[in-house]
């Protein structure tokens, strides 16, 4: 097993799990792959859309340019994965419950404090553990393995990197990837203890069905929360009669933008999620232009270039981005049940509203929201707060758990 620091495990893993630690280990022939592919890509010549500087249509021309340039000149793959490497990874081996076996890639940092409380990190699309690397090195400096008062588990989803691929003679769900993902925290022995959900986008659509699925899942703290009008709320007279702060008139016009120009992803995956896959998982300008596309607008100040290259590049290594849009079919066609997971949620829920994000309630509706039980407004922060802003987003969850844990029995 690893000899890092915060790799010895709490529990005993039974042998059918098949635990194993793992490593970042690209091969040189498939870095030099990436390299020339870069340089050889054609780059469609200026025309009114990529050249808006706003990006309103997607990256600018000049932009991706200079990404791709970058990445395929001065971008060091090595050092990213030394820092990926510089945190314990393993694979597990999960049964489903029609007996087949998937293995699940997780980073983790392991307590030896008894009284360690499990965390459970989901990141989102189009994420990767990349997001979760700000809180990870914060907490390996912060922490030692002794004193770290938390187990962190951050996996990556069925069909994301490094993970297995879902099934080919069936779709597959959100609500599949939860129920592999609480087998998994079982495995680990975290059963045994209980364990708090953490996340956002895809990730905070999983959380809250791991806990309906689990009764050792004792909390859920979401970044993301789709909140409801209370009934009987009539939200354009309001706008019309001006009952709305500045804050929430500007929260409604991101949704109605956003709901008008930034959901073509799930149009082209939720219909042709084949010809998504041949369109954006192919060539690695066409996916550093998709992805990055959403990293950029996405968040309220832009991820640094090497955090937004290193996600990019996960996808790219490992040919997960056609196997991680499963999620969109079901937006597209059922978007209702992905919101369902928090509605009928009976384990305590926790929220950090960040202020940029692309869905953004106001505090109001949370407060009236009976499942929320905890939440905090930042000023700050987009739709990838534990990129944007780790230090708020863990805070936010330290606070959560500290208020709630020893209620939880």
């Amino acid at each position: 097993m690893s000899s890092l620091a915060f790799s010895v495990l709490p529990h005993p893993v039974p042998a059918s799990a098949n635990l194993t630690a793992s490593t970042v280990s690209i091969p040189d022939s498939e870095v030099d792959r990436l390299r020339t592919l870069l340089r050889l890509s054609p780059i469609p010549q200026p025309n009114v859309w990529n050249s808006r500087d706003d990006g309103s249509f997607g990256i600018p021309r000049n932009e991706l340019l200079d990404l791709v340039d970058y990445w395929g000149k001065d971008y060091d793959w090595r050092k990213w994965e030394a820092k990926l490497n510089a945190i314990p990874q393993y694979n597990i081996s999960v049964t489903d419950d029609d007996s087949k076996s998937y293995k699940i890639n997780f980073f983790a940092l392991f307590s030896k404090n008894p009284s360690a409380i499990p965390i459970l990190f989901l990141h989102g699309w189009p994420g990767s553990v990349v997001e979760y690397l700000p809180i990870l090195q914060k907490l390996q400096g912060d922490y030692s393995p002794d004193t770290l008062p938390y187990h962190i588990i951050v996996p990556h989803h069925i069909g994301y990197p490094f993970s297995d691929a879902p099934p080919l003679d069936k779709e597959f769900a959100h609500s599949d990837n939860a129920r592999l993902m609480s087998k998994m925290m079982h495995s680990l022995g975290f059963n045994t203890t209980g364990y708090v959900a953490q996340g956002g986008d895809f990730g905070g659509w999983t959380a809250p069905v791991i806990a309906n699925i689990d009764s050792s899942c004792k909390l859920v703290h979401m970044n993301m929360l789709n909140i409801m009008p209370p009934a009987g709320e009539d939200v354009e007279a309001g706008l019309k009669e001006g009952r709305y702060s500045p804050d929430e008139v500007a929260a409604f016009g991101r949704l109605a933008e956003f709901s008008k120009t930034g959901t073509a992803f799930i149009q082209l995956d939720g219909t042709r999620p084949a010809s998504a896959g041949y369109l954006v998982g192919t060539n690695p300008v066409a996916l550093l232009a998709w992805v990055g596309d959403k990293m950029i607008q996405w968040s309220e100040i832009a991820p640094e270039r090497d955090l937004i290259l290193t996600n990019v590049a996960l996808y790219w290594f490992t040919r997960s981005y056609p196997t991680s849009i499963y999620v969109h079919r079901m937006a597209f066609e059922n978007p209702e049940l992905l919101m369902a997971g928090w509605e009928e949620i009976k384990t305590p829920l926790g929220y950090s509203c960040f202020k940029k994000d692309l869905v953004t309630a106001p505090e109001r509706w949370i407060q009236q929201a009976e499942q929320v039980k905890w939440y905090r407004m930042h000023e700050k922060g987009g739709h990838f707060p534990a990129l944007e802003e780790p230090d708020a987003l863990w805070k936010d969850v330290q606070e959560f758990i500290g208020k709630f844990w020893d209620k939880t029995g």
